[in-house]
């Protein structure tokens, strides 16, 4: 019984003395060895020796932190009051910095937080804050980078994660969203209503000139029956002049050459009788060629029988 005692007395001192000269560091921390509550190195995760009440171990977590802020009403420029629910996330890079250089690292960052986020809002009217969230973020991010770096933190984001609007507010943005959608259906309704009647205008208008295209070309044909009808009148009737013409020119043709053959007959004398023959004659050959022109009338001697009176005595010369 004595040496059992013995020996849990001893496993209790060798356990004592392995706490106080060995010491584990567990992996995402750092360990910083003191000596004589001086910095003396720092110790990476694993098994770390010391020296028995001289040295002490301290921890530093290397783990990313997130941390939440509380909701704070802010002021924009245009007087609103909303409410910024923001967070941020840091990570210690150096261990050294981080124990002996800030003494609540959290605390620091929300105050910088807290103040860049007044100080950002405040110059924006809330339209701008509700749209322009990431230019507010990137100057957080800015703030935080230049405070935190010689604390040892790194900040690995800081956001803002929802922007709160007093009731008031919210009320007042609905009634405007119902406004606005109300205004662009009532927008959208007198351009239809515009659209149909330009598509109404525009169908008459094409129906008219079609219209008067019909009547231009119905006119345009009536007046083209019209024409070709006279054209063939006139032909016809030139064609019948024509004809009167040549049947006076074939008949004065024949009387000439009969009375010019008696003339120059050997024997036959001229008297006056056959001289007013050979006068009627001239006549008759002058009033045919008058009339052979197309511009001209058909012009008849005003005493027709003496063409009978020609013939007969035409008729008595050539009788022996």
């Amino acid at each position: 019984m004595n040496a059992l005692i013995d020996l849990a007395i001893a496993v209790v001192v060798v356990g004592l003395l392995a706490r106080g000269v060995l010491r584990v560091v567990p992996q995402g921390s750092l360990g910083l060895v003191q000596r004589l509550g001086r910095f003396h190195r720092e110790a990476t995760p694993g098994l770390v020796v010391k020296l028995p009440l001289v040295d002490s171990v301290l921890l530093v977590s290397t783990k990313s932190v997130t941390v939440n802020l509380d909701p704070e009403p802010v002021i924009t420029a245009d007087n609103v009051s909303p409410v910024i629910d923001a967070y941020f996330i840091y990570q210690v890079v150096d261990a050294k910095l981080f124990a002996y250089e800030i003494q609540n690292p959290e605390l620091a960052i929300k105050n910088i937080v807290s103040s860049t986020l007044r100080s950002e809002v405040g110059q924006r009217k809330l339209a701008e804050v509700m749209t322009h969230r990431e230019q507010i973020n990137a100057k957080l991010r800015q703030e935080l980078d230049e405070a935190t770096g010689s604390w040892g933190i790194r900040i690995v984001q800081a956001s803002i994660r929802q922007v709160d609007l007093p009731k008031e507010m919210q009320q007042a943005m609905e009634a405007q969203k119902k406004a606005d959608a109300n205004k662009l259906a009532a927008i959208e309704q007198a351009q239809g209503a515009k659209e149909a009647a330009i598509l109404e205008s525009e169908g008459a208008k094409q129906a008219a000139i079609a219209k008067a295209e019909g009547e231009k070309q119905a006119l345009l044909l009536r007046a083209e029956a019209t024409r070709q009808t006279r054209v063939m009148e006139a032909e016809g009737e030139a064609e019948a002049v024509r004809k009167l013409a040549q049947a006076q020119a074939d008949a004065v043709r024949m009387v000439n050459e009969a009375i010019l053959n008696l003339a120059e007959e050997a024997g036959q004398g001229w008297n006056a009788d056959r001289i007013r023959t050979v006068l009627q004659l001239k006549q008759m050959e002058t009033l045919a060629a008058i009339g052979q022109s197309p511009a001209t009338k058909i012009v008849l001697p005003a005493e027709l029988q003496n063409l009978g009176s020609l013939i007969a005595a035409i008729q008595g010369i050539n009788t022996p």
